[in-house]
């Protein structure tokens, strides 16, 4: 009970929400009675449930085109409004308890949780994994409460602006990764993603500085490359070993998220533009597909056929013209119960360096092709596709790196290896402009493109006005086509 009334007060300062603060700092409930590893298990698990959720994750699934739907077809037709598009998930959920994790470790009675890990590891793990939430927030909303969150006395936060944002993650990031020990314990229980390994934790933390970094590639480009090469040459991940995930359990209390949908319905399909895209990479048919992913990333049809589901269809136009057997659901594997919430890759790492080293900014130009060619064999190694595909596959003329047109070739490889991963598919999607995805002609009157954003909450007009309004002129706007400052 006491944990329960912890994340209700943290949520009335998240939220924005007022409150007799003055009143509840005379009572203060802290967290001093539940053990770190309780705390840490719990933020991770809420995390991992929004990532691989049906609201967060499955709207950018569509959102990416990499998912369509035959039913309840109106996230693949931009069809959210201000109503339906709230951060309090990310706010109200793990993050309380990551706080919770970096204020016990910094306290007066610190040595007391010394027992649960050295207290600097403990704090780096709730730094990284805070970071990596507030990443996911900024790059759906853009301008975001941030810097005066988890603050007892501000009530109404304000909305700082995403280019302050950027580089306030990565030195929050180098600052976790300064603190780790690895030769010192990490969580004795707890931890999820590794076990209290701290070398994994310190290249999690280099590997995911390397992505934010490179996200401002169009916008800032001198910081980019500085923390790019800097990440780069730290420890970063080295095999999908180090891949950042947490598996789901074998229970329906913490399980995958689509398991728990296709137990009672099934209209969720991989769509028409993400297997044709894979298909034009060789001579491949919806019978014997050139990528061998495709049959990992979908079931065959009624037929044995790998046929994806037309993107951007009504409802009516769905159920009329086509069959829940005719077309190809995600795997078994993909819905499969325990299936891992991936955060991120060994591959998607490779494809930042492959970027890095075409633009100059690590290594040598030349190693581009070899590293491209690198993060495809780990991208088709985490599906379990084996060696003599990857290498027939990697021989296909149209596969092979060029480096004349090298974004399209990193930004297609990339979204492909970014399947399940619908935020980050997205949001590489904006930034790199490929593949090319069409916008549906019954596409909803609130968009006149692929959504670039989420709209504010209505929620925050109410609660803080003043700052929401500051923070839509900073923006240029409150549509989907306001831009992110990087998404230039």
């Amino acid at each position: 009970m006491k944990k329960i009334i912890i994340i209700f007060i943290w949520s009335i300062s998240i939220l924005s929400c007022t409150s007799d603060f003055e009143e509840l700092n005379k009572n203060p409930l802290a967290a001093n009675e539940v053990p770190t590893p309780t705390l840490l298990t719990k933020a991770m698990q809420d995390l991992i449930g929004i990532n691989s959720g049906l609201g967060f994750n499955k709207t950018f699934m569509l959102y990416s085109q990499q998912w369509a739907q035959r039913e309840t077809t109106t996230r693949s037709l931009y069809g959210i409004t201000s109503t339906s598009g709230d951060w309090s998930a990310w706010y109200l959920n793990g993050m309380p308890e990551l706080i919770d994790i970096i204020k016990l470790n910094s306290g007066d009675n610190k040595g007391k949780y010394a027992a649960y890990g050295k207290n600097e590891n403990q704090i780096a793990v709730a730094k990284i994994l805070k970071v990596w939430a507030f990443h996911n927030i900024t790059d759906t909303w853009g301008n975001i409460p941030y810097s005066e969150t988890y603050t007892f006395d501000i009530s109404k936060p304000k909305y700082d602006k995403q280019s302050e944002i950027y580089p306030a993650l990565i030195n929050e990031l180098k600052e976790a990764a300064n603190m780790i020990d690895v030769n010192a314990s990490g969580f004795t229980s707890g931890d999820l993603m590794y076990g209290g390994d701290m070398n994994k934790w310190l290249a999690f933390a280099n590997s995911l500085r390397a992505r934010i970094a490179l996200r401002m590639s169009e916008v800032n480009p001198n910081l980019a490359k500085t923390e790019v090469a800097d990440a780069l040459g730290a420890t970063v991940f080295s095999s999908n070993s180090d891949n950042a995930q947490i598996s789901f359990q074998n229970e329906e209390a913490n399980a995958n998220p689509l398991y728990l949908e296709f137990l009672t319905q099934s209209w969720t399909f991989v769509s028409e533009p993400m297997i044709d895209l894979m298909n034009s990479y060789g001579s491949g048919t919806i019978t014997v597909p050139s990528d061998p992913r495709i049959m990992k990333y979908a079931a065959p049809n009624e037929n044995g056929d790998y046929f994806g589901f037309p993107y951007g269809l009504t409802t009516s136009e769905s159920i009329d013209n086509y069959t829940i057997t005719e077309r190809s659901l995600p795997s078994e594997m993909v819905r499969s119960i325990n299936f891992p919430s991936f955060i991120m890759t060994y591959s998607e790492l490779l494809f930042i360096k492959a970027e890095a080293e075409q633009r100059g900014w690590f290594g040598a130009v030349g190693n581009a092709g070899t590293t491209y060619n690198q993060a495809i064999s780990a991208s088709m190694e985490q599906w379990t596709v084996n060696a003599a595909d990857i290498a027939t596959y990697l021989a296909l003329p149209d596969v092979q790196y060029n480096a004349t047109n090298w974004r399209k070739m990193i930004g297609e490889q990339k979204y492909i290896s970014l399947y399940t991963q619908g935020a980050n598919a997205w949001n590489e999607w904006k930034r790199l402009d490929f593949p090319v995805l069409t916008f549906p002609t019954a596409a909803s009157s609130n968009a006149s493109e692929i959504p670039r954003r989420f709209f504010y909450s209505s929620r925050e007009a109410i609660v803080n006005k003043q700052n929401l309004d500051q923070a839509i002129i900073d923006m240029g706007g409150d549509t989907f086509s306001t831009r992110m400052w990087w998404d230039q």
